[in-house]
């Protein structure tokens, strides 16, 4: 199989870039499907998806939930699964996400909500960027029980940590689009913490 860069090249001809796909991946068994796809990813994130920032440590799990607490006392059920956090400034974290396509997926209830933009969000970061101190969370909000991501960044010389609303590409402190948000708890993935929490109940049509 050609190299992906050839064909990605050659796309300025009267081709368009899913007529060469098609083309190039039609005669593949599923493994090499597979394979070109990845290959494809890769080639749209270097070009169009990623940008540098600056990568520093925060230190172990401990520091992490130092941090977070620190500024969201109502985070108090944490289970992170790293022993080593890297993050990014305010700043760049900020230009990842208006970089970041997450935002723009459809929001569809109960097959991709709040949990799915939130662990989206956490993959891209870790997957893409080596950012692993972005977590998903649930938490309360004034409309009702949410996941969104809770994050430890630095600015200017100290970590800092900012909920962040993955669906609208918001860091914000306490208050955010939906009202104030507390965050209860984290989870390397929400689907496994989704346990409502007795005190708030989910608006009716609300965007949870």
């Amino acid at each position: 199989m050609c190299k992906l860069t050839c064909f990605w090249k050659k796309a300025l001809g009267s081709q368009t870039f899913e007529e060469i796909i098609i083309e190039k991946s039609k005669d593949m068994d599923l493994a090499a499907k597979s394979s070109y796809a990845y290959e494809i990813e890769k080639i749209i994130v270097k070009h169009l998806l990623k940008i540098e920032v600056p990568l520093m440590d925060i230190g172990g799990w401990a520091d992490w939930k130092q941090i977070a607490t620190a500024q969201y006392p109502s985070l108090i059920d944490i289970r992170i699964p790293d022993s080593v956090y890297k993050t990014t400034t305010l700043a760049g974290l900020q230009d990842i996400l208006t970089l970041d396509w997450t935002n723009k997926i459809p929001y569809l209830a109960d097959l991709f909500d709040c949990d799915a933009f939130a662990n989206m969000l956490y993959v891209h970061l870790r997957k893409n960027y080596g950012i692993n101190s972005v977590f998903p969370v649930w938490g309360g909000t004034t409309q009702g029980y949410h996941g969104f991501n809770c994050a430890v960044i630095k600015e200017n010389d100290t970590f800092i940590s900012r909920l962040i609303e993955p669906q609208t590409d918001t860091i914000f402190l306490t208050d955010g689009p939906l009202g104030e948000y507390s965050p209860e708890k984290t989870a390397e993935f929400l689907g496994i913490m989704k346990l409502q929490s007795p005190s708030l109940k989910i608006k009716k049509g609300g965007k949870l």
